[in-house]
């Protein structure tokens, strides 16, 4: 950096800076905790874990045929029946969407159709490495990624793209390989970065919108076409998602008691019990 250039750093630069530097961060001596559970992955090429992926598309196989809103519901449930619930050390929050660590997870219904070429490439490519076991790279490529060819939302949406459109997006055909540094992003993982209505949540809890989901269903019209194929299924559909959360909640709940038991620690027994005591009540109320 020459003399004569404004060096202005933000506070997170300034400490990784200050880190090369071999400078003690002035925040370790107040903040141990959070130390403890960053230096724990520091460094940690993140692991690909696959059962979010492997349990939606199990539920999708089952469901063919019905409202895809109630498949998606379903999915969702048996994902929170089956995936693995992790309390970690030194951690004061429940909840992770994928292994202990640094990980990645697979979103196989936006973009399965090219996932095993993905995570055969995924060891070897020069950014943003990450690893998967043998097992689990054969399950995707034998088990998840066959049964999303022709079903994506990629491939719909790159079938639905004009010419004069496809040609800036993508550089081949099958729009796998992006033309510009911004493409579009609708296939990919900004899809999924939407604004969720939280105060709605944090008000009402999970099981008072599922109360309402019933009350309305109650209320349908058994002879209308238009509530039973259009309300009912969507309604159907909120009541599953909600059990489904409050299910997965109580699920790290029961953990966290079963760690609680087997502690020797007095302070750290008492944070998992009061971990416990939230989930049992968040976010069903």
């Amino acid at each position: 950096m020459s003399a004569t250039t404004c060096d202005c750093r933000s506070p997170q630069e300034q400490r990784l800076f200050d880190k090369i530097q071999g400078k003690e961060d002035k925040f370790r001596k107040t903040h141990a905790r959070v130390f403890k559970l960053l230096e724990r992955f520091e460094g940690q090429k993140p692991r690909i874990d696959i059962e979010r992926a492997l349990y939606f598309t199990q539920s999708m196989q089952e469901t063919e045929g019905q409202p895809l809103v109630l498949r998606w519901a379903k999915a969702l449930m048996h994902i929170a029946k089956n995936i693995t619930v992790y309390v970690q050390d030194d951690q004061l929050l429940l909840g992770r969407a994928g292994c202990d660590g640094r990980y990645g997870i697979l979103y196989p219904e936006l973009d399965g159709d090219f996932l095993d070429i993905a995570v055969r490439d995924l060891p070897t490519r020069a950014t943003s490495p990450a690893t998967i076991t043998p097992e689990d790279a054969k399950r995707v490529v034998e088990e998840i990624a066959p049964y999303w060819k022709g079903k994506t939302y990629h491939e719909a949406l790159n079938a639905a793209l004009p010419p004069e459109v496809h040609k800036l997006t993508y550089d081949d055909p099958e729009g796998l390989i992006s033309r510009f540094i911004v493409n579009e992003t609708s296939s990919f993982r900004s899809s999924i970065q939407w604004v969720h209505d939280f105060e709605k949540i944090l008000k009402r809890g999970f099981n008072g919108i599922r109360k309402e989901a019933e009350e309305k269903l109650a209320a349908l019209d058994p002879l209308s076409p238009k509530d039973m194929c259009e309300k009912k299924p969507f309604l159907d559909a909120v009541v599953i998602v909600c059990e489904a959360i409050v299910l997965w909640a109580k699920r790290h709940a029961v953990l966290a008691r079963e760690m609680a038991a087997r502690e020797s620690d007095p302070a750290r027994k008492a944070e998992l019990l009061r971990m416990a005591e939230n989930a049992e009540h968040v976010p069903g109320e």
